[in-house]
């Protein structure tokens, strides 16, 4: 959390986000960032032209996951920055910075292997985490978050990866004829999280704190081959 550091990280959301929300949300302008950095390639907007930008959007939308050619960024086009899942960080950092908008959730998922099929654990653990961040940001933090879409709705082509991971909550067997498509666990998951509208109350989705009885057993356990 050096000041440096800070400034880059401000710099890879303005060139990112920034870029389009400045202008219609703030003050009609790009963000000084770009400016100090590509002032020979950004156009210079008139004073009519700032006023009619800006206040030009009904709401935030936002997409949000894995960008799938990250990897293949050179490292100062980065700015030092991660991929990470943290969702509502985001949404506050926007609802701060862009004076409060609603937000609409256009785009979010993530990816897994290429080789998953219908048990899709690992895809409907992230969807949960991301949709429970969105409501710790409404709930918690006062974030106007209007709506959330999740990504996609069936396993396609994805763009420099091909067919070697799936994004979709419906299962496409792409070696078939038919390509028939087939509910994953995250598709019934989404669908009775829209039933539900959310989490609510129940006991098992409760957080539990306390400890274990005295005797109880702790343990780890290998698995290795000895050899006479």
């Amino acid at each position: 959390m050096t000041d440096h550091s800070i400034k880059e990280c401000q710099k890879s959301l303005d060139f990112v986000l920034g870029w389009f929300a400045k202008p219609i949300f703030i003050d009609g302008d790009y963000p000084e960032s770009m400016k100090n950095n590509l002032s020979h390639l950004l156009p210079d907007f008139t004073e009519a032209e700032k006023k009619f930008i800006k206040g030009t959007a009904d709401f935030f939308a936002l997409s949000f996951g894995p960008t799938l050619s990250f990897q293949l960024l050179d490292p100062h086009m980065k700015f030092r920055q991660l991929e990470s899942p943290s969702l509502r960080q985001l949404l506050s950092w926007i609802d701060l910075e862009y004076n409060h908008p609603q937000i609409f959730i256009v785009e979010n998922g993530w990816f897994v292997s290429g080789t998953t099929k219908r048990d899709d654990a690992k895809y409907m653990y992230y969807l949960k985490k991301f949709v429970m961040e969105t409501l710790k940001a409404i709930r918690l933090d006062g974030v106007d978050v209007i709506g959330y879409t999740a990504w996609s709705l069936m396993d396609g082509f994805e763009w420099h990866r091909g067919y070697s991971i799936r994004r979709g909550l419906f299962y496409v067997d792409f070696l078939s004829q038919d390509k028939k498509l087939l509910p994953k666990s995250s598709a019934l998951f989404y669908q009775k999280l829209i039933e539900k509208n959310g989490f609510p109350p129940l006991p098992e989705n409760q957080p539990l704190e306390g400890t274990f009885p005295c005797d109880f057993a702790w343990g780890i356990v290998d698995n290795y081959i000895q050899m006479d």
